[in-house]
């Protein structure tokens, strides 16, 4: 249904790789409170900018709603 990335860089591999292999189409949901620009995403995105704790609250509230 979605693919969620929390608290980490997405530099080190292979995990910032399985970003890539998410289906077309695929919502992304990127938390982090430095998130990094990501090249070539096939997907939509959505940014939430926080402290991990704080943004899969928030997360929560948007996928709730």
């Amino acid at each position: 249904d979605y693919f969620t990335v929390i608290g980490t860089s997405l530099q080190v591999y292979p995990t910032a790789s399985l970003i890539n292999f998410t289906p077309k189409n695929t919502p992304i949901y990127y938390i982090d409170p430095k998130p990094i620009k990501i090249p070539n995403l096939r997907n939509p995105l959505e940014i939430i900018s926080n402290i991990a704790s704080e943004g899969v609250r928030i997360l929560k509230e948007k996928l709730l709603y």
